[in-house]
């Protein structure tokens, strides 16, 4: 359909190539299909939206990174909308990036065809269904590149600042359905806090570490929205230190605070952790 060919071609390279894409979330990044044909009916606002926040300081394997690409695309429905978003540290030029946002819109009831061009009909019919195969083929290769970029070399996460970034966005959203998938290991390494030691993953102290958060005000407004976590406390092998380290181990124990940090923080953060998976979801991201 022209509108994909055309239109759709500029946005399909914008995603592409994300760093270029100046005007990405600012917009609606799919091309819409009642504006194409001059629809009379208005499409209706978005119901659902889920938020996909990429920590570019984790580094995963083939396998989490095509559950997060399955995850997404399951995400993508008619009446959905999508932001796509990247995070590490508030420097060296990966600060928080809204890389695109698009709307998939409800297709037009059967009923309304009656008073269209039965010529026009097909056409219109298919631009929803072209629509919502741009919209998921864009939002993964934006993910798809967001997490080829990613580097273990950054010398800061700061995921509590990144998500209070975002809060407002989210908190505003119209959608009803809320959804905020993000993609980390879940170590905080900023001035507020750090969950590293010696070379490894510290066994933190939950109720510690949600103070030294209220006190620096490091907590979010999510609007009520639901939580995904992938990608929990991954640690990348190291070249040297104990066996442990070398092979990127966290015990169980280790990784059940960690856990109970973050139920925490989204609770202060007016969300809802439905699963923190450390490091692959058992239960699949949903509305």
């Amino acid at each position: 359909m022209k509108i994909f060919k055309t239109l759709g071609k500029a946005v399909a390279l914008a995603a592409l190539n994300v760093a270029t894409a100046a005007h990405a979330g600012l917009v609606n990044d799919v091309p819409s299909c009642y504006g194409a044909f001059h629809l009379a009916a208005a499409p209706q606002q978005p119901a659902r939206v889920v938020y996909v926040l990429i920590d570019q300081t984790v580094l995963l394997d083939q396998s989490l990174q095509q559950s997060v690409l399955d995850n997404v695309d399951r995400m993508i429905q008619p009446g959905a909308k999508f932001v796509i978003a990247e995070f590490s540290a508030f420097s060296q030029a990966h600060y928080l990036k809204v890389l695109h946002t698009g709307y998939v819109e409800q297709p037009l009831p059967d009923d309304a065809y009656n008073t269209l061009p039965i010529t026009k009909a097909p056409q219109i019919k298919a631009c929803f269904g072209q629509q919502l195969a741009f919209a998921r083929k864009m939002a993964a290769s934006t993910t798809r590149q967001a997490m080829a970029e990613s580097t273990s070399t950054l010398n800061a996460s700061e995921i509590m600042a990144a998500l209070g970034e975002l809060g407002p966005a989210v908190r505003n959203d119209a959608a009803s359905d809320k959804v905020l998938f993000v993609v980390t290991d879940g170590l905080e390494n900023s001035r507020a806090s750090s969950f590293y030691a010696h070379g490894g993953v510290r066994d933190i102290n939950p109720s510690t570490e949600l103070a030294k958060a209220r006190t620096n005000g490091m907590f979010a407004d999510l609007g009520g929205a639901k939580v995904y976590v992938l990608g929990g406390a991954m640690m990348p092998p190291a070249t040297s230190g104990t066996q442990a380290q070398r092979d990127g181990y966290r015990d169980s124990k280790t990784v059940h605070d960690l856990r109970d940090f973050w139920q925490g923080y989204f609770e202060s953060s007016h969300a809802h952790l439905v699963e923190f998976g450390a490091p692959s979801l058992v239960t699949p991201v949903s509305y």
